[in-house]
């Protein structure tokens, strides 16, 4: 896990990576020696050091020096094509992932990236052509952005370094599951597209779930959970203490924490040990945080915000306690249709569930992910998140529709084959988690925004007059509201968000209208 920097066919290609990296020495604890490619590519890496961790240095090289790669994430399947490539005489020189990945794409080309089982962002440079190839995971765990000017490009795993250090040039990001190289852009991935559906079996998604959590817990290193009592962490801290018994849940506790309830039953019942993180958001002294947070996430989505708040303060608690390593539950929502918006697509009809299901999928890079990348990263925290593991991606996709969301006489009630696993553990997963109501990360943390006072910290800090001319400032990023019109300002007190396109393509989702 790491912040990386590389400049391709650059003028002064050393200097600017370096200040690349100076603007995200947060994301990592030793920063690499830079190396040059002829004159004008650079490489260099703030490196987290977790896999390898003594001979980890990057960019890593392929077994005949040929390829160069600079890697941000972490591959599970690692040591399976290690033993894969070793059959096939390619000899190694350490046990780090990253070295995995350059001989990966040496022996197999860019082909080689669907091996790859993981989060990930890299950028690969064949020493031989000067050609590059850049890459992200499937669904854009680990961020990759861009500069193109018309003779190179400037890589960077976070925005702002990247406005720091050139003038003018559009920030671009490269989107989930894409790889690039010189002349081309395109998909690596696509959501598995099943042509025929199947019955839920817990067992089976018992055992799949179980061990993508096992591929996520370190061997070398103590691990943490953010737990929130809820039906998908509760899954995972289940599944996580298998393999780390010890290990901790850390849960926001705002002064009316829905989740707080929930969660002390399950480490009562279970013997947890539970961290509570106190947060006091909806006052006035929360503001400076609130900078601080939009600041981190490079953002001013309300719906990354509020969530990012207590991400932000779980990170920071987590990584004074001494962990690198942390779980989370991010992904179950989106597979397995625990939205609301989702829930009511897949009773529709018109059979719409899947469609709103790749929406939510596809925005996952600039809002969940986004948040958790950015906020643990500021405290040199690695995130995992078994939930996206392809295996249980795969077995989500393949799912008759039917199977996702139970119909009540009140409303539709969604993550059916999630909720059927507490059944399998009676007397460790405690059936009032199981039939839980769905609840926004934030809300659960620290109550309704409506109800709690949340929206009244903007309501009393703007006029009308000033959203109308907050509207025309922003007139390219369609504020709507006085809370979004405060988070931009803030973001733009500190980048220049005219030259980042993509942040005015707005987190909405497309909802069909009833009938």
């Amino acid at each position: 896990m790491c912040g990386i920097a590389v400049a391709i066919d650059w003028d002064d290609a050393g200097s600017a990576v370096r200040q690349l990296i100076a603007g995200m020495l947060h994301r990592g604890d030793v920063t690499d020696p830079l190396v040059m490619v002829g004159n004008n590519t650079a490489m260099c890496t703030r490196r987290l050091r977790i896999v390898d961790a003594a001979n980890g240095a990057q960019p890593q090289a392929s077994f005949d020096e040929r390829f160069l790669v600079s890697f941000n994430g972490e591959i599970y399947n690692h040591d399976v094509l290690r033993r894969e490539l070793e059959a096939l005489g390619v000899r190694f020189r350490t046990q780090c992932d990253t070295e995995v990945v350059a001989n990966v794409l040496r022996a197999w080309g860019q082909a080689g990236i669907k091996r790859l089982a993981g989060m990930y962002a890299f950028v690969a440079i064949d020493t031989a052509t000067g050609e590059f190839l850049a890459a992200r995971d499937p669904f854009g765990v680990k961020p990759l952005y861009l500069i193109q000017s018309p003779k190179g490009f400037l890589f960077c795993s976070e925005i702002r370094p990247l406005l720091d250090a050139t003038d003018g040039d559009a920030v671009l990001l490269l989107p989930p599951g894409h790889l690039l190289t010189r002349d081309f852009c395109g998909r690596h991935y696509n959501l598995p597209s099943p042509t025929t559906s199947s019955a839920a079996s817990p067992q089976e998604l018992d055992r799949i779930l179980s061990e993508a959590v096992r591929i996520r817990v370190p061997a070398n290193l103590p691990v943490a959970a953010l737990f929130s009592g809820g039906i998908d962490s509760t899954l995972v801290m289940h599944y996580a203490r298998r393999f780390s018994p010890a290990m901790p849940g850390y849960i926001a506790v705002g002064c009316n924490a829905p989740d707080h309830l929930y969660a002390k039953h399950y480490a009562e019942e279970t013997g947890l040990n539970l961290r509570e993180v106190a947060v006091e958001a909806h006052c006035t002294k929360t503001l400076p945080l609130i900078e601080t947070v939009v600041d981190t996430v490079e953002t001013f989505e309300p719906s990354v915000i509020r969530p990012s708040l207590y991400t932000y303060l779980l990170s920071q608690r987590i990584h004074q306690d001494g962990f690198r390593v942390a779980l989370c539950g991010e992904g179950a929502d989106e597979l397995f249709a625990g939205y609301s918006p989702l829930e009511r697509a897949f009773t529709r009809p018109d059979g719409g569930g899947r469609d709103m299901q790749k929406q939510c999928l596809g925005m996952m890079h600039r809002a969940n992910l986004q948040r958790v990348d950015r906020c643990s990263m500021q405290f040199q925290l690695e995130i995992r998140e078994p939930f996206l593991d392809q295996t249980v991606v795969d077995y989500a996709s393949e799912l008759d529709e039917s199977c996702l969301v139970r119909q009540t006489s009140n409303a539709p009630i969604g993550k059916a084959p999630l909720r059927a696993l507490y059944d399998l553990y009676p007397s460790e997963l405690p059936t009032c988690i199981r039939d839980r109501q769905k609840m926004l990360f934030h809300e659960g943390a620290d109550g309704d925004v409506e109800e709690s006072g949340w929206l009244d910290l903007f309501e009393t800090s703007l006029s009308d007059a000033d959203l109308h001319d907050g509207q025309r400032e922003f007139a390219d990023f369609a504020i709507a509201t006085k809370e979004e019109l405060i988070y931009m300002r803030m973001l733009a007190a500190r980048m220049d968000v005219s030259r980042i396109p993509h942040l005015r393509g707005r987190l909405r989702l497309d909802v069909p209208r009833a009938a």
